[in-house]
C-alpha cells in the first residue's frame, strides 16, 4: 500500500475505517477500505470471502462503483475502490430545498440502470439500497455496498420492503423496487417516508400512507403476519398526491406502484425504465462497459413501444434535447486509469467491479416484527 497516501477518513463501521487516498503514481483519488475485523492471510483467501465473491458477480457498468484492487499486507485487507465525492444521503442532508423533478429523473434514472444490470444481466439483486449506499460524484450516481447487502439485521428500516421483518423464506428483486419508491419520495421531501426506531415502527408508518394490507393486496403477506401472531395495525392509507404537491402525476404513478404490497406487484427494473415517469431518457445497454462513456439512441425501430408513440408527437429535436438533459450525469464520467500491480490482484482483468459502504447513519437494531 506504500503507493497510496491517506488523506482523510471518510467512514467506518464494525468491519473497520474507509479512507479517501491519492495513488502517488497517478495523482488519482480512491476510497480505501481497510478491514480490521479479523486478519487475512492470503490474496486467495480473500478472494472467497462473501463481500468479493459479491462484488465479482457485478461487472462493469457506469452506475456500479469499481473495485479496482484487492491487498493484503501484514494481514489486514484493505479494498481499493474508485473515489466518489459523497452518498446521496450527504447531498440530501446539506439541500435547503427539495430537488427538482428533472433531476429527480436523472437521478433514479440512473439507479435503475445499475439495477437492471444486476437484476437481469448478473441476476443479483442489492437487498439494501438506500441514500447511504448510493455515491454520487458531479451528477453520477452509482450503487454501493453490495458486499454487505445481506447483513439487513444490522441496518435502518427505513427502506426495507415490509415481507422483510415478517420473515418469509424467500426475497427477490422486487425488495430493491420497494426501496426505490421510498428513495424517490424523500427526494421529492427531503424527508424519509418510512421513518421508525424498529422494524415495528417502521410497519406501522407503512400501513398510516399506503393503507393496510387486504386479502386482495397481499394475501401471503398476511399468511405470514398470521404465523408470527402479529397483526397489522389498522390505516385506510393516504393518497400520495397530498404528500407530494410538487410531483408529477408521472411520478407519483411510479411511486405508487413501487410501493406496492404485494412483491409481485411492482415494477422490474425494465418496466419502471419504461415508465412514462422517464419519458425521453433511454440508454443502450452494453455486455461490457469500456470505461465509463455512455451513448446516446434515437433509433425508432430500438425503442421501446411508448417512446415510439411518443416521437409521433413531438419532433426529434426536442426528444435529443430531453435525451441529452437526462443523461448529462452519464456522459460527463471518465475512465478509470489502468494499475501497475505486483503482489497485488488487479481486478479489471476479471471483470469485477465493486462497492463501499462509506457511512452507517443510524446504529439501530433491527430485529424484524415482534410477537403480539
Amino acid at each position: 500500500m506504500e503507493k497510496y497516501h491517506e488523506l482523510e477518513e471518510i467512514g467506518h463501521g464494525s468491519y473497520g475505517v474507509v479512507f479517501k487516498a491519492m495513488n502517488t503514481m497517478t495523482g488519482e483519488l480512491v476510497a480505501i477500505k481497510k478491514m480490521i475485523d479479523r486478519k487475512y492471510h492470503s490474496i486467495k483467501e480473500c478472494m472467497n470471502l462473501r463481500e468479493i465473491k459479491s462484488l465479482c458477480k457485478v461487472k462493469n457498468h457506469p452506475n456500479i462503483v469499481k473495485l479496482k484492487e484487492v491487498v493484503v499486507e501484514n494481514k489486514i485487507l484493505f479494498l481499493v475502490f474508485e473515489y466518489m465525492e459523497c452518498t446521496l444521503f450527504d447531498r440530501m442532508r446539506y439541500r435547503k430545498t427539495p430537488f427538482p423533478e428533472t433531476e429527480i429523473r436523472n437521478i433514479c434514472f440512473q439507479i435503475f440502470q445499475g439495477l437492471a444490470y444486476m437484476h437481469g444481466t448478473v441476476g443479483y439483486f442489492h437487498r439494501d439500497i438506500k441514500p447511504e449506499n448510493l455515491l454520487v460524484s458531479k451528477d453520477v450516481i452509482k450503487i454501493a455496498d453490495l458486499g454487505q447487502a445481506r447483513e439487513i439485521n444490522a441496518k435502518p428500516p427505513w427502506y426495507r420492503a415490509p415481507e422483510v421483518p415478517l420473515h418469509a423464506r424467500a426475497h427477490d428483486s422486487s425488495v430493491d423496487m420497494w426501496a426505490m419508491g421510498a428513495i424517490m419520495f424523500e427526494l421529492f421531501t427531503l424527508q424519509p417516508l418510512f421513518q421508525g426506531s424498529s422494524a415495528t415502527d417502521v410497519m406501522r408508518r407503512i400501513c398510516s400512507v399506503i393503507g393496510t394490507p387486504t386479502e386482495t393486496t397481499w394475501s401471503l403477506g398476511i399468511y405470514h403476519a398470521n404465523n408470527i401472531n402479529y397483526r397489522f395495525p389498522e390505516f385506510p392509507g393516504v393518497d400520495l398526491s397530498s404528500l407530494l404537491p410538487s410531483a408529477s402525476p408521472e411520478a407519483i404513478n411510479l411511486i405508487s406502484t413501487l410501493l406496492s404490497w404485494s412483491p409481485c406487484a411492482r415494477p422490474t427494473t425494465k418496466e419502471a425504465l419504461q415508465h412514462l415517469f422517464f419519458y425521453g431518457c433511454y440508454r443502450i445497454p452494453h455486455p461490457r462497459f469500456d470505461g465509463l462513456t455512455s451513448s446516446l439512441m434515437i433509433k425508432n425501430r430500438e425503442l421501446p413501444l411508448v417512446f415510439k408513440m411518443a416521437m409521433r408527437r413531438e419532433n426529434l429535436k426536442q426528444i435529443t434535447r430531453r435525451l441529452e438533459s437526462c443523461l448529462s450525469g452519464l456522459k460527463g464520467s471518465v475512465a478509470p486509469t489502468e494499475e501497475s500491480i505486483h503482489s497485488v490482484v488487479d481486478l479489471s482483468s476479471t471483470g469485477c467491479e465493486g462497492v463501499v459502504n462509506y457511512v452507517d447513519r443510524i446504529p439501530a437494531e433491527c430485529e424484524g416484527i415482534g410477537m403480539k
